[in-house]
């Protein structure tokens, strides 16, 4: 009878905490304009702590001539993003690890898509966001916004 009741009491507990189950992530879909070096979305805003899931997606145009690789690159210090940027570009576009990026993403090939998923910061603030790929960061840019 005891475990009976210890039972049932344990499936309302799980039933009342909602499984377990976690936070679904907030989608944010960002895409470059076609062949220009920029983002179709240049701020975005999130919650403190918050999941997120961004989609890129390289809108360049397939015939195009020539290379048009794009990433996104999320800083944590906006003041180390030139550094960052320089090794990047050093490496073919490719950001190497580094504690000071918060998350970012492959390089994609045109007509391609990618995502990530990541935590948004606790701290509240603006996060620059672009691409690493060679000459596209000064003007390939953006902010996610943390409330």
């Amino acid at each position: 009878m005891y475990n009976k009741i210890l039972l049932i009491l344990s499936v309302f507990m799980i039933l009342s905490c909602g499984g377990g189950s976690s936070q679904e992530a907030q989608v944010v879909n960002i895409g470059s304009l076609g062949s220009e070096m920029k983002y179709d979305v240049e701020e975005f805003t999130v919650k403190a702590g918050s999941n997120v899931k961004i989609v890129l997606k390289n809108n360049t145009p397939l015939d195009y001539m020539g290379e048009m690789q794009h990433n996104i690159v999320i800083f944590k210090d906006e003041s180390a993003s030139a550094q960052i940027i320089k090794l990047a570009e050093g490496n073919g576009g490719d950001p190497y690890p580094d504690g000071r990026i918060l998350v970012f993403s492959e390089l994609i090939d045109k007509g391609e898509e990618t995502s990530i998923e990541f935590t948004a910061p606790k701290k509240p603030g603006k996060y620059l966001y672009v691409c690493t790929y060679i000459a596209h960061a000064m003007s390939m840019r953006g902010y996610m916004i943390v409330e």
